[in-house]
């Protein structure tokens, strides 16, 4: 990959925008620009958690590059919506899960935006030129240990039905009132499969019900952190994130 990469770059948004104060509150941000598992994550235990803090403070101190980006889509207009995936089945990794569009870096990319921009053109067809960064927020650490680039943008609404999802990686993909992500999530319970027994996995989620296919979409897992570091830092929301094994 190439050296000149550039991570976050100074972003110029316009006081007269609709996001200039979620603009200014990603660029005020002074806390921790690789997000921690969360303390209270029971699916790290003995060894595996001892290995996750070590990776963790190692990648703190050697201040790294992302591995993958994800561009968090936002409509410019008085209710916003936020662009969501869900997965196609057949993938590797969060197969079926919903998902922020995005993916891994590769040699051609000089920067986080270009990761999230070209992967958002493959994906759902969405060019660069509709879309106008407001910012970033920190990384966050998947479960497969990469580090992952949020890139905050807007769209005009009137892209909403011109996107069109790439069979190979996306089911789906659908649009979200923003104002669900200011509700306090639910506790949503999984079936997890640990060593030969099932148990209860608990974590936050947002629940949606899109209406037209009678499955509702569930927001959690490395999306849904990355959405509750959206609501904290850029609007003051903070919402409780936790994994819990019953």
């Amino acid at each position: 990959m190439t050296n000149d990469f550039i991570d976050k770059q100074t972003v110029n948004v316009p006081d007269s925008h609709r996001f200039y104060p979620l603009a200014q509150a990603l660029a005020d941000y002074r806390g921790a620009d690789i997000l921690p598992f969360t303390d209270n994550n029971e699916l790290l235990t003995g060894l595996v958690r001892e290995q996750a803090i070590k990776r963790y403070d190692k990648l703190v101190k050697s201040s790294p590059l992302p591995q993958a980006c994800v561009l968090v889509v936002i409509t410019d207009e008085p209710t916003p919506k936020l662009l969501l995936t869900r997965r196609s089945n057949r993938l590797s990794s969060h197969a079926g899960e919903v998902s922020l569009v995005g993916g891994k870096r590769d040699e051609t990319d000089i920067s986080s935006a270009d990761v999230a921009l070209r992967e958002a053109c493959e994906e759902v067809g969405l060019h660069r030129a509709d879309v106008e960064i407001l910012g970033y927020l920190p990384m966050q650490i998947s479960k497969s240990g990469l580090l992952v680039r949020p890139v905050v943008a807007s769209i005009p609404p009137d892209m909403v039905g011109s996107l069109t999802p790439n069979d190979d990686e996306i089911a789906r993909l659908f649009w979200l009132p923003f104002d669900v992500l200011y509700g306090t999530p639910v506790d949503f319970v999984f079936d997890r499969q640990i060593t030969h027994s099932t148990a209860k996995l608990h974590t936050p989620a947002w629940v949606y019900d899109c209406d037209d296919d009678g499955t509702p979409e569930v927001m959690w897992g490395l999306t849904g952190r990355m959405l509750s570091s959206l609501m904290e830092i850029g609007f003051g929301v903070g919402h409780e994130w936790y994994y819990r094994v019953r």
